[in-house]
């Protein structure tokens, strides 16, 4: 591993998915970073993931529900979620809602492991 490489979001490609774009940012043995975009009243029913997961609102709100509690994210919020918690979402705003989010361990080796699990969701979708 190089002791320094640099990413350009700009540059990052993105995945239109039935849960919103997806932009895989970053990806390596530790962590995995990725960008969601969620459209105007689009809901993403409950589910888990099994890695712990940093995120915040960047753009926009982010309703998230955890069981029967509800609770809105404004911009600069963030959560924290531990491996296999439920959780689901929605973008209760009229605009788009965008979250930058941070995984470890992550679940892919690469960002294009990622992007193939990505087109492969939509293709379903």
């Amino acid at each position: 591993m190089k002791a320094f490489t640099l990413y350009r979001i700009k540059d990052a490609e993105s995945i239109d998915t039935p849960e919103g774009v997806v932009t895989p940012l970053f990806i390596n043995e530790q962590l995995m970073i990725v960008k969601l975009s969620l459209p105007p009243n689009l809901t993403i029913p409950p589910h888990s993931h099994n890695c712990n997961i940093v995120a915040m609102v960047t753009k926009g709100r982010l309703e998230v529900m955890h069981g029967n509690e509800r609770v809105v994210l404004e911009e600069g919020d963030m959560f924290f979620a531990l491996p296999n918690v439920v959780l689901g979402f929605s973008n209760p705003s009229q605009g788009t809602t965008e979250i930058l989010s941070v995984s470890y361990p992550p679940s892919y080796k690469s960002v294009e492991e990622f992007k193939e699990v990505l087109r492969s969701f939509a293709r379903r979708g």
